[in-house]
């Protein structure tokens, strides 16, 4: 079975824009993968076999990545459907991946039936994509992020959640609605606070290679 996707499909069009490629998607989505599963850091090699088997696992080929990752993205808040709105600071797309994949993983169930299928409504008119089958993309990125990730790999999926967020104003308690987790980005912050020097301005968030 094939799917192809329209070259101006405003998700393509966005997902291009904020990782700052030219290539045509297909091509791209196939490099992003082998460089991941290529990576030494066993989180980013994990998540590129994860986006590797959502895009053979359906047989709809590099258009259930572009789901995935898509989906990933507004459950960190991006705006990122409105092209005018992309984050203009660059971003690796390694880590984007990585952070949009960990938001299925920890942000899907927390959302509120209303917010999943705003979600879903949008992926599936941008990717005209039904709701069963977006709803199955997640489940399946869920279930391969638990049958390979290591505990590990999954706080360190929180650091890449949290970094992504903070490129949008948001925090990864907003993803994860973690008590635990509310708790322990307002003690980095005081912590952070407290090593700095009043003269020393806080830097922008960079996201890990």
């Amino acid at each position: 079975m094939s799917f192809t996707l329209a070259l101006d499909n405003p998700i393509v069009a966005a997902i291009k824009a904020l990782y700052g490629t030219a290539k045509a998607i297909d091509s791209y989505i196939d490099d992003l993968i082998e460089s991941m599963k290529k990576s030494v850091n066993r989180t980013i090699e994990a998540s590129g076999r994860v986006l590797e088997a959502a895009k053979f696992g359906f047989g709809l080929g590099y258009a259930v990545s572009v789901a995935v990752i898509a989906i990933g993205q507004l459950i960190l808040g991006h705006p990122f459907l409105a092209v005018a709105t992309v984050v203009t600071s660059p971003v690796n797309p390694v880590a984007m991946t990585c952070a949009a994949i960990g938001a299925i993983y920890f942000g899907w169930a927390a959302l509120s039936d209303d917010e999943r299928n705003a979600i879903i409504q949008r992926v599936g008119q941008g990717l005209e994509m039904g709701a069963e089958l977006i709803k199955s993309i997640v489940a399946f990125v869920v279930g391969k992020c638990k049958e390979l990730l290591s505990g590990e790999s999954i706080a360190e999926f929180k650091r890449f959640i949290s970094d992504a967020t903070s490129l949008v104003g948001r925090t990864l308690a907003d993803v994860t609605r973690s008590i635990a987790d509310r708790a322990g980005a307002a003690y980095d912050v005081v912590t952070d606070k407290l090593k700095r020097k009043p003269e020393e301005p806080g830097e922008l968030p960079r996201l890990p290679l």
